[in-house]
């Protein structure tokens, strides 16, 4: 192999590797976008379920009438 066709096929072989880096970044900050979109997803359904409770234990109180007890 001439040294052209050396240079040539290392020059190839960079440019893969820095697509492949580039791809592997690109994958990696997606991956982190993605947890955190699911902590918030999390934290927003643990405060939905607190007051879903709130408001059945509200309403509790309410069928149960002024004279019984809860």
């Amino acid at each position: 192999m001439t040294d052209h066709a050396l240079d040539a096929a290392a020059a190839r072989l960079e440019r893969a590797v820095d697509r492949i880096e580039r791809a592997t970044r690109a994958r990696e900050g997606a991956a982190g976008g993605l947890a955190e979109s699911y902590a918030l997803l999390e934290e927003r359904h643990a405060m939905l379920r607190a007051r879903v409770q709130d408001t059945i234990e509200r309403l509790d109180v309410l069928i149960a009438g002024p004279g019984e007890p809860g």
